[in-house]
């Protein structure tokens, strides 16, 4: 028989349970973009900045990518691409979930272009 492992408490406020840290070198994502950017043309090089660009933060790294050339994005929810094209007016930002029933109206207001991932959507969007 094994003893069991003594569980932190909640009151424990000892630095063993310290949350993790994530540093993000937003000069690299820079230049990785451009990496890609330039292996790739003359096709274009997008950026997905979904789910708050993966944990990056949306912000900072869509205004670090498009500082960097980038145009286009890719986001999930019409949410984030409204959220998107307020911090930049000018891009290109694609919504990945489609056009849902009775959005497309704010895709035309805010100038969205969803991703029409069937047959329907492409009917009901022509």
């Amino acid at each position: 028989m094994r003893a069991s492992a003594a569980r932190p408490s909640s009151t424990d406020d000892s630095d063993t349970h310290d949350t993790a840290i994530l540093t993000i070198d937003l000069a690299a994502l820079a230049d990785n973009y451009r990496n890609l950017r330039d292996r790739t043309r003359p096709a274009e090089c997008a950026a997905v900045v979904k789910a708050d660009a993966y944990g990056l933060g949306m912000v900072q790294a869509a205004s670090v990518l498009w500082r960097a050339g980038c145009r286009t994005f890719f986001v999930a929810t019409i949410a984030e691409a409204i959220d998107l094209r307020i911090l930049l007016p000018d891009a290109v930002i694609y919504v990945l979930n489609g056009v849902l029933a009775g959005t497309a109206a704010t895709f035309q207001e805010h100038g969205l272009r969803p991703v029409l991932n069937s047959a329907n959507e492409v009917r009901d969007w022509a």
